[in-house]
């Protein structure tokens, strides 16, 4: 087959399933749980080493970790792949508020979230690679019962960030040992979150919901350096993402203008909301030896980009034309170690995984809420891979274990049936997580 018709026969297979991707994926918002509002749920091989992938990347997942990777994959390649997380927790009173007394305490309600992803890789030749990724890079979503003592804090009921992102790449073999990679990313990002308003005592509690959708678009480079037979490492950078929600909805449940003769103003109005997504950076070391495959990551995340949440309110509410929620995150470092052995068992060739990540929070003690991690997590991971049939499938399972955290702020500091500041301790968080990916070979 001439180079050209191999390059017309690759495209053609690629962009049967980038129409796929798109059809099977733009209806499903997913959700990420990790520190901050960033998540690692983007292929169950790197799970299994626990994240640490960028210095291997050596399976279509690489689109995300390192495209520079996609040159190590022969032929065209397809792997699809799905987490499922769910999450637990509690929340302790000091009864500081008058709500609750100090010792009472309130769980998490039970979650659980499908996060899918999907990839396909394309060899050109012997030099160029392309490839298209749908995956989840941030997120987050925790849901309080009613009964919560902090439902009158922002998001204190319900707060989710749902995205989606597609990311077309390419990537070129420089030399016999180093590769380059240039993509693009578009984000699809969704917010809501909910809470109750307390106006005054023996009238009901106001719900309020906000929530939005924007779209936005960002780009990502990576290099990959194969320094001998047995070490590699690899580099990845992706661009910040802005993200203007001009079209944000506050809804009151009820709309009450006026409270007797006293003007209240909570009706239902749209607003403009500007977040910054961080860029981030991952380098990684990879090292084989036979069987055996050690693996080494850190990540560096510009956190310091959020530093408030402000809604522009295209109507006042309440006499107020904003709402400022205070976030002033820090930035974080995230590392990832695994390994790999590889064993000859049933007739096959069987990879067992295993890895650890520590994820630093962003939150700073000012400004803890009850909308998401707010402690360090550390993630053990197991995972296991094997051919089975005409697909290669990996699988991962996963525990999360995130350091309790002390609530004492501005953010509990709101009108409440106690009068009292919102005070306690975020503990006992844990989340458990296992998915797959099959690959295929076309």
């Amino acid at each position: 087959m001439e180079r050209k018709e191999r390059i017309i026969l690759a495209l053609s297979r690629l962009v049967t399933i980038f129409i796929t991707i798109i059809l099977s994926t733009m209806l499903i918002p997913s959700i990420a749980f990790c520190h901050g509002w960033g998540g690692y749920e983007q292929g169950a091989k790197a799970h299994g080493f626990g994240g640490a992938f960028t210095g291997l990347a050596d399976d279509p997942t690489a689109v995300y970790y390192n495209p520079a990777g996609i040159v190590q994959l022969d032929g065209t390649q397809g792997s699809l792949g799905f987490s499922v997380v769910n999450i637990k927790g509690e929340y302790e009173s000091a009864g500081t508020s008058g709500i609750d007394s100090a010792g009472e305490k309130t769980d998490l309600e039970n979650q659980y979230f499908f996060i899918p992803n999907l990839y396909v890789t394309s060899k050109i030749n012997d030099r160029l690679a392309i490839g298209f990724g749908e995956y989840t890079v941030f997120g987050l979503g925790f849901k309080w019962p009613d009964s919560f003592e902090g439902r009158y804090a922002s998001g204190g009921k319900d707060a989710e960030l749902t995205t989606m992102t597609l990311s077309p790449v390419a990537a070129y073999k420089v030399t016999d040992n180093i590769s380059v990679a240039l993509g693009g990313r578009v984000e699809r990002a969704e917010l809501t979150l909910k809470n109750n308003i307390f106006l005054a005592p023996g009238v009901d509690d106001v719900g309020l919901k906000i929530s939005g959708d924007d779209y936005s678009i960002g780009w990502n480079a990576a290099v990959l350096d194969k320094i001998n037979n047995n070490f590699q490492v690899g580099f990845c950078y992706r661009s910040k993402m802005n993200h203007s929600f001009d079209d944000v909805d506050f809804k009151f449940n009820p709309q009450i203008p006026t409270l007797g003769s006293i003007p209240v103003g909570l009706t239902n109005t749209s607003a403009k909301l500007d977040i910054t997504m961080p860029q981030y950076v991952s380098a990684g070391l990879a090292w084989s030896q036979g069987p055996l495959t050690v693996t080494v990551d850190g990540y560096w995340w510009d956190w310091s980009e959020i530093n408030e949440l402000k809604f522009k309110l295209d109507h006042p509410v309440a006499g107020s034309s904003s709402v400022v929620n205070p976030m002033k995150w820090d930035n974080t470092w995230t590392w990832a170690a695994g390994t790999e052995y590889k064993v000859n068992a049933l007739d096959r060739v069987i990879s067992l995984r295993g890895g650890f990540m520590y994820e630093q929070c962003p939150t700073p003690s000012e400004t803890v809420n009850p909308a998401g991690y707010q402690g360090d997590n550390l993630l053990y991971n197991l995972g296991i891979g094997s051919m089975i049939g005409p697909v290669y499938s990996d699988f991962f399972i996963t525990y999360v274990y995130t350091k309790d955290r002390t609530w004492n702020d501005a953010a509990g500091k709101v009108p409440n049936p106690g009068g009292g500041p919102i005070t306690g301790e975020f503990k006992d968080y844990r989340s458990y997580l296992f998915g797959s990916n099959i690959t295929y070979k076309f």
